[in-house]
């Protein structure tokens, strides 16, 4: 079996004796121009004429889209969940072989059966397994599968040789709605719960190859809490007899199966190539959302002073302190793997640098890590104040030029574990404590405004409150006594 990544959701699969054309959406934006792909791709919708089988799992546009169905022939037979809108339009297009299935019904060509599998949310959608001679490969799409409708599709397949799964966790319209837009562990645990019950051969991760464009694109950082890279790397660490078979798949790769045996070409399909990886634009970031960080340097610092302090700091001392403290302050964080990242707004620009504490050697490296699980934002100015003690942690926190937040777990098949924000202190505050600052702004602030030449002093005699005890009484004003006696 041939599985063509066309992009996001739109697949290309051939079988021994059969060509089918899943969800496809073959031009960029989409989703009434509110989505682009991502990472960036280009389609070459005109080899994509010979197919026996059109396949649409549900109504959703990037899965459903008009424009692709206008330009694909009709005279196909169309799959389709029970859905009379999805129905009603492939009819006004012109297509009349529509075929709606039920849950768990089965297609048969030759030697290929295709199978439709159940969604907990009821779109209504549906997966679709895909079986022959050389194997069964099931793909979620964006359904949400129950251990039920596992045990059902392992009954007629007993070994899922492929499965491209749900992975994602979408949060759209947390925001919106709002709600909580923490990094959703509890979803998160039990997704990797089902995987253990499907026992997949190899695996991949299936649809979210899009991101956010024009107005809508603040969404980006609150949408997409894992990033690809991430859930291959908890998808090793889960089911570490998979390492060898875990496929990130990009737009225009092919992935093609026999007998247990594997081959994962990039790049080299017919049907599609990837432009750019653009990934980085839909890191999560709850964070920034809707306000990004700006750096209006109110002290009016010397750019070139901050820019060498800071990286003197980040890059030669901070690796330093967490190699001397290692055992003390960041034994959590070194038990826990944690990859962190800081992002530092400079006036003119951003500089980001990662250190991961899960290596054997601290050290700080430049640029984004997709893999990173505690994240520090900050402008350059502030950090700056901070470091010369002209700031403290009250400052960087009230006036919103420092923000962190984390994604912090361990996984195993069957759940992960994670632990409280207040666990695992951001490096930056533990390699300058508020002890380090030590009201050394406040007394900057006294030096400011202390009169000039001038000190004030009370002798015993000049006291205006008597202590007796714990009781504190108030004398009486003896310039006001001696004015009454006269």
């Amino acid at each position: 079996m041939q599985i063509d990544m066309i992009g996001h959701a739109t697949l290309f699969v051939e079988t021994k004796d059969c060509k089918i054309l899943m969800d496809p959406v073959l031009w960029d934006p989409f989703c009434e121009g509110l989505n682009e792909s991502c990472p960036k791709r280009e389609v070459m919708a005109d080899k994509l004429s010979n197919f026996d089988f059109l396949v649409i799992s549900h109504q959703h546009l990037d899965h459903f889209d008009i424009r692709s169905l206008a330009y694909l022939p009709k005279t196909v037979d169309v799959l389709i969940p029970q859905d009379r809108l999805i129905e009603d339009c492939l009819r006004h297009l012109g297509y009349s072989h529509i075929y709606p299935l039920a849950d768990f019904t089965k297609v048969r060509s030759g030697s290929t059966t295709l199978m439709a599998t159940r969604s907990e949310v009821r779109v209504p959608e549906f997966g679709m397994v895909f079986a022959d001679d050389s194997g069964v490969f099931w793909n979620t799409v964006d359904t949400y599968f129950s251990p039920e409708t596992i045990q059902k599709v392992r009954k007629f397949f007993p070994e899922i040789d492929f499965l491209l799964t749900t992975w994602h966790i979408s949060m759209e319209g947390k925001f919106q709605y709002n709600q909580s837009i923490s990094f959703p562990f509890e979803l998160y645990s039990y997704l990797f719960y089902l995987i253990s019950l499907i026992q997949p051969q190899a695996i991949a991760p299936g649809a979210q190859g899009f991101k956010y464009i024009g107005e809508s694109a603040w969404q980006n950082q609150v949408v997409f809490p894992v990033t690809r890279e991430r859930f291959c790397h908890d998808l090793k660490t889960a089911f570490p007899e998979l390492a060898d078979k875990i496929f990130p798949i990009d737009p225009g790769d092919i992935l093609t199966f026999d007998g247990g045996k594997y081959d994962y070409i990039r790049g080299k399909s017919n049907y599609a190539q990837m432009l750019v990886d653009n990934r980085e634009s839909i890191d999560f970031n709850p964070v920034a959302i809707a306000n990004t960080l700006i750096d209006s340097n109110p002290e009016n610092y010397s750019l070139e002073d901050m820019r060498q302090i800071i990286e003197e700091k980040i890059c030669l001392d901070l690796p330093q302190f967490i190699i001397e403290n290692r055992n003390s302050l960041f034994t959590e964080h070194c038990q826990w793997q944690i990859v962190y990242q800081i992002e530092i707004t400079f006036p003119d620009g951003v500089k980001t640098w990662n250190i991961d504490l899960s290596e054997a050697v601290i050290q700080t490296k430049q640029g984004r890590n997709p893999l990173a699980n505690l994240f520090t934002y900050i402008t350059a100015s502030t950090l700056y104040s901070l470091i010369d003690k002209k700031r403290d942690w009250d400052y960087l926190l009230c006036s919103g030029d420092y923000r962190t937040f984390h994604k912090i777990y361990s996984i195993s098949k069957e759940k992960i574990n994670f632990a409280e924000t207040a666990t695992f202190v951001d490096p930056i505050q533990l390699q300058f404590p508020s002890s380090y600052v030590a009201s050394n702004n406040i007394y900057r602030e006294l030096a400011k405004w202390m009169p000039a030449n001038e000190s004030i002093s009370l002798t015993e005699d000049e006291a205006s409150m008597i202590c007796l005890g714990n009781l504190l009484i108030k004398r009486k004003n003896r310039n006001k006594d001696k004015e009454e006696t006269i």
